[in-house]
C-alpha cells in the first residue's frame, strides 16, 4: 500500500487529497487513519480520497471509523481531429512573463474556483515542458485561456477557462475550437480531463465531439 498526501489546495481551498495505491481492503480502515491524520493536521477543512488503480475498493459507506461519501469522477474523453473552425475570431497570444502571466493565472483560478479537485495555478505552473499557454483575446478584451499538454503523440487539453462573467455566450465553444485548431491537420486526436462534477464542460465537451474512454479516478468525501 501507497500513500499520496497531496496538500497543496490546504492553504487557498482548505482542502487535502489523500490517494490510496495498491491497498487492499483490509487496510482502508488504516491508509484512511495515517492520511487523515496528516491532513487534518496540516489544516485540511475538507479531505477527498481515491483509491487507485481503477477497481480498488472505495464505495460510499462507513468504512472502520470513516464515513465515504462520492463526490465525482474525473472522465477521460477523446475526439478525433481536425475540429470545426471556431465561430468567433479569438485573437491567441502565449503569455509574457510578468502582467500577462499573472492575467492568466487570475482568470483560470476564478473560473475553476468551485469545480472539485481543480489546483490552484501559480506561476511555477506556466513553466512545464512541451506545454502551451494562451490567452484569447475578442478586440481588446481577454475573455478565456488554455494549455495544452504536447508531451505524447495525442495531446492533452490540460485548462480552458472562459472569464465567468462572460459565461453562457458560446465563447467557451469558439475557445475550444480555437485550441484544437491550434494544433494543426496532422495531430489525430486530443484528450482531455473532466470532473462529473462540472456538468456545463462536460456538455460542451461532448457536443463537439468528445466522447468517454474511461474514468481516471472517483473521489470521496471522508468524514
Amino acid at each position: 500500500m501507497v500513500i499520496e498526501i497531496i496538500q497543496r489546495e490546504i492553504p487557498t481551498r482548505g482542502i487535502g487529497y489523500l490517494i490510496l495505491r495498491d491497498c487492499p481492503e483490509d487496510r482502508l480502515d488504516e491508509g484512511l487513519k495515517k492520511g487523515m491524520e496528516r491532513l487534518k493536521k496540516a489544516g485540511a477543512k475538507q479531505v477527498l480520497a481515491t483509491s487507485l488503480p481503477d477497481g480498488e475498493p472505495f464505495h460510499t459507506g462507513p468504512v472502520g471509523i470513516w464515513r465515504l461519501t462520492h463526490v465525482h469522477d474525473i472522465l477521460r474523453l477523446e475526439r478525433p481531429l481536425p475540429a470545426e473552425k471556431p465561430e468567433l475570431r479569438l485573437n491567441l497570444r502565449s503569455p509574457k512573463r510578468g502582467q500577462e502571466e499573472a492575467l492568466y493565472l487570475d482568470l483560470v483560478n476564478r473560473a475553476f474556483r468551485e469545480v472539485p479537485n481543480a489546483s490552484t495555478q501559480r506561476s511555477s505552473d506556466l513553466r512545464r515542458q512541451n506545454h502551451r499557454y494562451s490567452l484569447a483575446y475578442q478586440g481588446d478584451k481577454l475573455v478565456g485561456a488554455y494549455e495544452l499538454d504536447l508531451s505524447e503523440q495525442v495531446p492533452e487539453l490540460v485548462t480552458l477557462a472562459v472569464e465567468p462573467d462572460l459565461w453562457r455566450q458560446g465563447l467557451g465553444r469558439s475557445l475550444l475550437r480555437a485550441a484544437l485548431d491550434s494544433l494543426g491537420s496532422k495531430t489525430p486526436s486530443c484528450f482531455l480531463r473532466v470532473s462529473s462534477a462540472n456538468p456545463a464542460a462536460l456538455a460542451l465537451y461532448e457536443s463537439e465531439g468528445f466522447a468517454q474512454t474511461g474514468v481516471v479516478s472517483s473521489w470521496f468525501e471522508v468524514v
